[in-house]
This record gives C-alpha cells, sequence and structure tokens, in this order.
C-alpha cells in the first residue's frame, strides 16, 4: 500500500509542486488521504483538497472531522463542489448540503442532477438520525413476476448507480415491499425463476422516523448488512448499509462519552479554544453549585474536624472509591438502556444485582481499609469508622448510580447526560456524612 507522509505533502505544498503532488495522491487510497488532510494547516487544506479527483474528494469530504470539512465548505469553489456532490451517494449528499447556508444549498440542488436534487431534498426533510436521515435512496426495486435473467440484466444495466449490491428488493406496483432477494441465490436459482419464487418474503425493514440508535441495534441484533426502509404504508424508500451504521455506532459511543463527563456536542483536540470554552463552562459552573453542596455537609461536622484532624486524611478514600464505584454502575446500566438490554419486567432485578455488588464490594474493600487503617494508627475504632462508611457508600453508589439513568430514561432524557456529575455529587455527599457521622457518634 502506498503511503506518504505529512512531511512530504507540506514540503510539496510549500513549494507549489501540484503535479508531484497530485500523482502522489492519485496512489492514495481514500481513508489514507483523510487523515493528511485533517492535520494540515489550514491554510494548504483547500489546495490539497482540490487535488483530489472528483470520485476521490466525493469519498474523502464526508469523513473529514467538522472543522476542516467546513473549512472547505466555505472556500471551495461551487462548480466544484457540484462535481463532487453528483458523485456521492444521495445520503452523503444530503449530509454535506445540510452543513451549507440555505442560499447555497438552494443553488446547489438546482445545479446538480435533476432526479439526484429531488431524492436529495426528501432525504432532508427526516431527521439527520434517523432512519430516514441515514437511508440512501439508490436502490434496485424489482417487480415480483421478473424472471431471472430479466433480473440479471436489469441489474447489469443499473449497477453504475448502485453500489455494494447484496440484495435486491422485491416490490409490488405501488412499491409496497413484499420480499427481499439474496443476489448469491439469484445467481444460482433457473433461469425461468420469478423474482416472487426466489425472494424471502420475511423480511426485516424499519420506518423513516425512527431513532438511528434503535436501527443500529437491529443491525446488531439480526447480524444485517443491509436494511430496507419503509413509510407507514410499507411502501420501500430506500436502504440503510451496514458502513453507515459502523459510523452511527463510533458517532452514539462518542456522544455517550462525552455527555457523561457534561459536553452536549463533540469537544476535538484542536477545537477553537473558546469554543472549547463555550462547551465545558456550563457543566463546570454546575458542577462547582453540586461541590459547594457537598462542601456545606463537611461543614456540619466541623468540630468533629477540628478535633479528630486525621479525618481530614482518610475523607477521600471514602468519597472516591464510592465515586469509582457509582461510576461502574453508571456505565453498566447505561449501556444496557443503548443495547435495549434493561426493560420494565427487568429493571428492578438490574438494580438489585448492581446494589448487591456494591455491598459485597463495599464490605471487602472496607475490611482491607479497616486493616490497613488499624495497622497504620493502631486504632480499631478508626479503621472500623473507616470500613462501616465505604460499605455504606458502596450501596449509595449502587443504588443511585443504577436509579438515576433509569429515572433520565423514564423522563426522556438521555442517561448519558452528565450522569456521572451528579453521581459523584451524590456519593461526595453519601461518603463523608456516613464518614464523619460515624466518626462523630463512635470516636467523640
Amino acid at each position: 500500500m502506498y503511503e506518504i507522509s505529512i512531511k512530504q505533502v507540506l514540503n510539496y505544498l510549500e513549494n507549489e509542486q501540484f503535479v508531484e503532488l497530485q500523482k502522489d495522491i492519485d496512489q492514495l487510497h481514500p481513508a489514507d488521504i483523510v487523515p493528511i488532510l485533517n492535520d494540515l494547516p489550514s491554510e494548504y487544506q483547500l489546495a490539497f483538497f482540490s487535488l483530489l479527483k472528483h470520485e476521490t474528494a466525493s469519498d474523502v469530504l464526508p469523513e473529514l472531522n467538522d472543522d476542516v470539512r467546513e473549512h472547505i465548505l466555505q472556500n471551495i469553489q461551487q462548480n466544484h463542489l457540484v462535481k463532487i456532490i453528483d458523485e456521492m451517494d444521495t445520503d452523503e449528499a444530503a449530509d454535506i448540503i445540510s452543513e451549507l447556508e440555505e442560499d447555497v444549498s438552494r443553488d446547489l440542488l438546482r445545479k446538480i442532477d435533476e432526479e439526484d436534487s429531488q431524492q436529495i431534498k426528501q432525504l432532508l426533510k427526516y431527521d439527520e438520525e434517523s432512519a430516514g436521515g441515514l437511508m440512501q435512496t439508490e436502490i434496485i426495486a424489482v417487480q415480483k413476476d421478473l424472471k431471472r435473467d430479466e433480473l440479471i440484466e436489469y441489474i447489469r444495466e443499473n449497477h453504475d448507480e448502485v453500489e455494494n449490491i447484496h440484495y435486491v428488493f422485491v416490490v409490488k406496483e405501488d412499491q409496497q415491499l413484499i420480499g427481499i432477494l439474496e443476489i448469491t441465490k439469484l445467481l444460482l436459482a433457473r433461469s425461468e425463476a420469478t423474482a416472487e419464487e426466489m425472494m424471502e418474503s420475511e423480511v426485516i425493514s424499519v420506518k423513516a422516523d425512527v431513532d438511528q440508535e434503535e436501527v443500529a441495534n437491529m443491525f446488531r441484533k439480526y447480524d444485517m448488512f443491509i436494511l430496507p426502509v419503509v413509510d407507514n404504508n410499507n411502501r420501500l424508500l430506500g436502504r440503510i448499509t451496514v458502513d453507515d451504521i459502523i459510523d452511527v455506532i463510533d458517532e452514539e459511543a462518542s456522544e455517550d462519552v462525552y455527555k457523561m463527563v457534561g459536553l452536549e456536542s463533540e469537544d476535538r483536540v484542536f477545537t477553537h479554544p473558546l469554543s472549547s470554552v463555550r462547551k465545558r463552562l456550563p457543566w463546570l459552573t454546575l458542577n462547582l453549585f453540586t461541590a459547594l453542596l457537598v462542601s456545606s455537609v463537611v461543614g456540619i461536622f466541623e468540630a468533629t474536624i477540628a478535633e479528630l484532624s486525621f479525618l481530614a486524611v482518610l475523607m477521600p478514600i471514602v468519597a472516591g472509591l464510592g465515586g469509582n464505584s457509582g461510576t461502574q454502575t453508571l456505565t453498566v446500566i447505561t449501556r444496557g438502556i443503548a443495547l435495549g438490554e434493561l426493560t420494565i419486567s427487568n429493571t428492578y432485578r438490574a438494580m438489585f444485582k448492581e446494589i448487591t455488588v456494591g455491598i459485597i464490594n463495599g464490605i471487602i474493600v472496607g475490611s482491607f481499609a479497616m486493616i490497613i487503617t488499624y495497622l497504620l494508627r493502631g486504632d480499631i475504632m478508626l479503621g472500623m469508622v473507616l470500613g462501616i462508611a465505604m460499605i455504606c457508600n458502596m450501596f449509595i453508589a449502587g443504588l443511585v448510580g443504577s436509579i438515576i439513568p433509569i429515572v433520565m430514561k423514564t423522563l426522556k432524557i438521555d442517561p448519558a447526560l452528565a450522569s456521572s456529575v451528579i453521581i459523584t455529587m451524590l456519593t461526595d455527599i453519601g461518603g463523608f456524612a456516613s464518614f464523619l457521622g460515624l466518626a462523630t457518634l463512635i470516636l467523640l
């Protein structure tokens, strides 16, 4: 596989050796061009992108980092962009056009192929995170009475318009989906067999308004390569391919990670500092108020800490382990919700399991802490206070770590949305209150 370093690319661009650079670019796979473009300084990105063939550019543009793609779209000549859009599948073309300003996208839609333009306009009506927003309208759909040889000839005539033809969709005259036909089965069938005779009539399909996360779960559950998209009358609208779902799974996973730390949108390594501040500041502000609430609980036991100052050394142990345990529970429950493993009937069983795990972990870790504290301080009562407080906080961690995401889901709030901030606050409060409360009762 041919490779070229970012240093070589920069050397070509700085010396305006565009012919030599284009020869090297033409030998690269589009997936290898994407990281080069992402890493280039912004002043060279457009010049490099302009050297790509239209077909290659159509594969590269949707995969670029958001800020790089935005920079290119804002500065590229419209005629060049029209040719690139013409090479794209309708789903990717709709995604790109949706990122443009309204007047620019309107002009662009007038200049591209009329049939493609109509299909893209239809796709733009769907939520971008729905099945309709994911689907592409390029499909092979045939009538049920079409014979094998006729069907193969039809595919031969239309294969340029549809990539990755794994299945043929069989429809009625009104485009109602009635079956799906695997290409391998088509090739092995007798020449007089009709599409209806060769097809599988039990078809798994999805409505256009279904959320992309549920679509991803369907691909995972049924081990699918292609999923047909239909309207409320079961009329075939398009298809979703597995490569689109890989992107969705990656996107959803990243989104959940960001939300769990209070970021509602992606904050990349080289995002502008002011943009990063805007994304992070709201939840940090919320975290400030939760920290003040925790500190007010500690303030209740100010007299105890003043008399037994060594408690301040042990307090972070109880709170820290409780927070980690709560985050572990939160992760397991949130993932269970995302994968559809949690239902109304098994929610209580899942909560009981997590609370049980918390208590058992608390007993084991608390026992170790009690022994270590006794060996270091020579005070068995202090060790007992630390051990019991740890058991209490691990119980709290299991309880709130399982309840909070379930409650948020019930309220139709994303369970990943800053749940860790809430968990940390509650386990800190529980840990400090139990440890200092027990110390006040037992050690004073």
